[in-house]
């Protein structure tokens, strides 16, 4: 921007010293008329929304209170739940964080939450690095794979990072194994109200974090 600004004082310089010029090459028997030039310079202001910003994460049917529960809670999957997350993302709330899972195939998802200290991921027991003070642990069953549903699974930023975080600072996806998607929310402290619950059409898993 400072070359920009450069190149347009230099312009303009080089405009007033041709005027100038022609000025003095008019004839002695003419006064030269005065004259004024106004240039206006438009500036664009650019702006870059960076990848790690949260997506807005308005959903209809949510609801639009702050959450108050902070036990751990559970909701069952569908006989025929064989679903793969599509998208994740966190949108912010007049006094909470949302953050939703969005998946495809058949059936409904179940939950199980809890919050935490630190977690180890499914299968391997390896454990998962979270940013934040605390965890609040998603476990997303009635989940398959992409090559069970036939679905194109999340590519998107993981984790989904949050900038200048309230509560919520990232979600993490660690993966499935044996039919549960696991997933972790940073938190920038562990003593937290949420709530969780579905959403359909399409199928969203809703966490609702109090601030």
């Amino acid at each position: 921007m400072t070359h920009y600004r450069s190149r347009r004082t230099l312009a303009l310089s080089s405009v007033a010293v041709a005027a100038l010029a022609l000025a003095g090459c008019t004839s002695s028997e003419t006064e030269p008329t005065a004259s004024s030039t106004s240039i206006t310079s438009t500036t664009t202001n650019e702006s870059t929304t960076p990848a790690s910003t949260p997506l807005a994460a308005t959903e209809d049917g949510a609801r639009t209170d702050a959450p108050t529960t902070q036990e751990g809670q559970r909701g069952d999957a569908s006989a025929d739940a064989a679903l793969t997350i599509t998208d994740m993302r966190v949108g912010h709330h007049d006094g909470f964080d949302r953050v939703v899972y969005e998946l495809d195939g058949t059936g409904t998802p179940g939950w199980r939450t809890e919050i935490v200290g630190t977690v180890t991921q499914q299968g391997s027991g390896n454990p998962i690095a979270v940013a934040g003070q605390g965890i609040l642990q998603v476990l997303i069953d009635g989940s398959a794979m992409p090559v069970t549903t036939g679905v194109e699974p999340y590519d998107g930023p993981n984790p989904v990072e949050v900038p200048n975080p309230e509560i919520v600072t990232e979600v993490r996806d660690a993966g499935v194994f044996e039919g549960t998607a696991q997933t972790a929310i940073g938190l920038t402290t562990r003593d937290v109200s949420y709530r969780v619950y579905t959403l359909d059409g399409p199928t969203r898993l809703v966490v609702d974090i109090a601030r």
